[in-house]
């Protein structure tokens, strides 16, 4: 049985985040599509024997004696089971609620807490292995869609232009943003603005009127257990409150470093040890600019400090703002690393590449073209299978379609489709070429 402590490594952790308008650019279309409520609160696991449950989190941290848990153990009803879900903070107004709320609900307002299940790990000690469709139907019949205990409702769809109404709808919910699970292919995060965990690297404080708090966090990603990739600074979001709590707790924490950085008034940056993993929101993430790639400095941590390990692609960040310090998180590749900036922009250096994956394999491929008055269009049709679907991050066989047009008003259109078999790719690739091929267009090689 798998272990539900590596459940956040292989699973959760490799959600791929997106922007509601990129969702017919970015996001593949497939005949079935799970859109749910994306909670912002703590990974976590609710455990029953048959007769009792227990909480954990994916650290192995247990709580007994949670509120929600009396619930749980009432619509379980002496299933024993393993359930991946969201630990949150209920809201009943329907306000936005945030992660870093919990672990100050867990020590003073517990009976605040809730828990949305969206996953099965086993049933009566057995591994579950099923559809999302078979998951999301045990879920409904173990827990309800209400309660502290519940499961988290799913629509299913079966087109992207389905899911920009629903987003909207949860949104004005209160909800931080929206999860569509393919069936066979990946997960995606839909939010209005996008959100990092980030590693704090050092601190500088402000001048003037404001002595006596912080003025800036310079953050950055972990590359591996002991390297860092500075990302920028950010300034924004945090209250006076959060200014002066933070300063007292990072003047304790100081590191030697041979890299230096200076703060927006001209105020050196203190370095810090890389312990406290920070949550930021921004409105999108450049990989590039005006003169090509971003590059940053990249860091290595040692026992002496940091070391300057040299420039290295990154990326900027638009109007980052603080949210909250997240003290569930710690600062590693798997909480806190380069693979949230990879499945946004593609093309950074991260520990896990393509290039260390099996190559695709190409079973069909047809080109048509059809020419009038000298100007020749294209229409390409393209199957593969990934042989890459166990890392998460790719359905098990893909669908290309290009529709190159020179007279068109956008010349050059892409889709991709995904699917579970190959018999199932050979019937859409078949479709497809039937619904775009007609009369006058001839096949090449």
């Amino acid at each position: 049985m798998e272990s539900w402590t590596t459940y956040k490594q292989r699973v959760a952790a490799r959600y791929i985040p997106i922007a509601p308008h990129d969702v017919g650019i970015r996001m593949m279309e497939s005949e079935q599509m799970y859109l749910s409520a994306k909670l912002d609160g703590h990974l976590a696991f609710l455990h029953s024997d048959g007769k009792t449950c227990w909480m954990t989190n994916s650290g192995g941290q247990r709580w007994n004696d949670l509120p929600l848990l009396e619930d749980a153990v009432a619509k379980l009803n002496g299933v024993a089971c393993i359930l991946a879900g969201e630990l949150h903070v209920a809201s009943a107004s329907h306000e936005r609620t945030y992660g870093f709320q919990v672990p100050s609900a867990l020590a003073n307002q517990p009976d605040a807490l809730a828990f949305g299940a969206f996953d099965v790990l086993s049933v009566e000690g057995e591994d579950w292995s099923a559809s999302w469709k078979e998951t999301f139907e045990k879920l409904d019949s173990m827990l309800s869609h209400k309660g502290q205990a519940f499961a988290i409702p799913q629509q299913s769809v079966s087109s992207r232009g389905q899911i920009g109404p629903y987003f909207e709808g949860l949104v004005q919910g209160g909800v931080e943003g929206m999860v569509v699970r393919h069936e066979g292919g990946p997960t995606y995060k839909l939010k209005a603005s996008l959100d990092l965990d980030v590693v704090v690297l050092g601190y500088a404080e402000a001048t003037g009127e404001q002595v006596g708090q912080l003025r800036e966090i310079l953050v950055g990603l972990a590359v591996d257990e002991s390297t860092y990739q500075v990302l920028g600074q950010i300034g924004n979001g945090l209250s006076v409150e959060n200014r002066k709590k933070l300063l007292e707790r990072f003047k304790h924490e100081h590191a030697q470093s041979d890299y230096m950085e200076v703060s927006g008034d001209n105020v050196a940056f203190t370095m810090i040890p890389p312990t406290t993993v920070a949550q930021i929101r921004c409105l999108d993430v450049l990989a590039e600019n005006t003169r090509g790639a971003i590059l940053r400095p990249r860091l290595v941590w040692t026992p002496e400090g940091y070391a300057y390990q040299g420039m290295a692609v990154a990326a900027s960040l638009m109007s980052p703002v603080f949210e909250g310090i997240r003290s569930d998180k710690t600062p590693t590749p798997s909480d806190a690393g380069m693979g949230q900036l990879q499945r946004i922009v593609g093309g950074l250096a991260s520990t896990s590449t393509e290039s260390e994956m099996s190559k695709s394999q190409l079973l069909r491929r047809e080109v048509y073209v059809k020419e009038s008055k000298g100007i020749q269009a294209v229409r390409k049709f393209v199957a593969w299978k990934t042989n890459k679907e166990e890392s998460g991050h790719f359905p098990p066989y893909v669908l290309s379609f290009t529709d190159y047009s020179p007279t068109s008003k956008d010349p050059l259109k892409r889709s991709l489709s995904i699917a579970n078999s190959e018999e199932r790719l050979q019937v859409m690739f078949d479709e497809q070429v039937a619904l775009n091929v007609k009369k006058g267009w001839d096949k090449r090689s």
